[in-house]
């Protein structure tokens, strides 16, 4: 959504949106839920607007926010859902502004990331059972036995219903669903997954999720700059178009089956490529080397 596709529309007070909410058919809109959005990172502060030499008109939104409100209506509206958390359009906005200079502004993207932190890893039991049965399936090799694999599963979803793995134990039991012919004496050769010529190992794995807990809480406090936000942001622009150029081609022989598989519908290629993002901030803000360096150093973070 660039500023040639909003010439129809116009800066707009948030009387001005709710009445475009009520020309959409959509109840229950009020200034004071704008103002909730504007808080949670789904529109921009509106700008000051003073036309007379006294007194203060209106704030405005521009008008590519406006016209940013009324696609999230109507986004919601198509949702089979009856009432849609404010947080599970976030990372629309979130994709919009990975993808484009015009619309989004930096503060709004802060705010918005605040909002994806606060909510990072509340999942249901279904979505923590599908979580973790991929992660195992990913990890484990031919041989793992039904325990070793039933095990690490249970310790993912215990990990993911508290928000506070067990890393020692979750380590153990990937490693060993990862080699499971170990044989004692002998030393342990930990399998990696994904490319064959950039293999991700256990340690890595958890090393990044780590990483990823440190910056979701300075996520939740807005402890990152907005330059830094900047900064990751086109890193991740070009990481994420050598990704999707590699998955695009014929998956690398040795490849991990599925590693490159792209997920259905828009919303969900919308998390994925937020979820990209928050990678490759961690990495700009140096807290994957920092994780990896006290693993390394044998002062295992797990």
């Amino acid at each position: 959504m660039e500023e040639t596709q909003v010439k129809e529309w116009a800066p707009g007070t948030a009387d001005d949106l709710v009445r475009d909410a009520d020309a959409l058919g959509v109840e229950q809109v009020s200034t004071r839920m704008i103002t909730d959005w504007v808080e949670v990172g789904l529109l921009a502060t509106p700008e000051f607007h003073k036309s007379t030499q006294h007194g203060r008109d209106p704030s405005v939104y521009p008008a590519v926010q406006r016209r940013l409100f009324s696609e999230l209506l109507q986004a919601r509206k198509r949702s089979p859902l009856k009432r849609v958390p404010h947080h599970t359009m976030i990372p629309v906005v979130l994709f919009v502004w990975l993808t484009s200079d015009t619309v989004i502004p930096v503060a709004q993207a802060r705010r918005a990331l605040r909002t994806y932190a606060q909510t990072t890893g509340k999942t249901n039991r279904v979505r923590r059972q599908e979580n973790a049965r991929r992660i195992v399936d990913q990890f484990a090799h031919p041989s793992a036995t039904y325990q070793q694999r039933r095990t690490t599963q249970l310790l993912i979803e215990e990990g993911e219903r508290t928000r506070n793995p067990d890393w020692g134990k979750l380590h153990s039991a990937l490693t060993t669903l990862c080699s499971p012919w170990r044989s004692a004496g002998l030393p342990l050769l930990e399998r990696g997954i994904g490319r064959p010529d950039m293999p991700l190992t256990v340690t890595d794995a958890i090393v990044i999720k780590v990483a990823a807990q440190q910056l979701t809480a300075q996520l939740r406090a807005e402890q990152v700059r907005e330059e830094d936000l900047l900064e990751a942001r086109r890193v991740h622009r070009i990481d994420w178009a050598q990704y999707e150029a590699a998955r695009s081609q014929q998956q690398p022989e040795g490849t991990t089956p599925g590693f490159f598989a792209a997920p259905e519908g828009m919303e969900a290629r919308a998390r994925e490529q937020v979820h990209a993002f928050t990678g490759t901030l961690a990495g700009t803000l140096g807290l994957i080397a920092k994780v990896a360096a006290k693993a390394r150093n044998g002062r295992h973070p797990f």
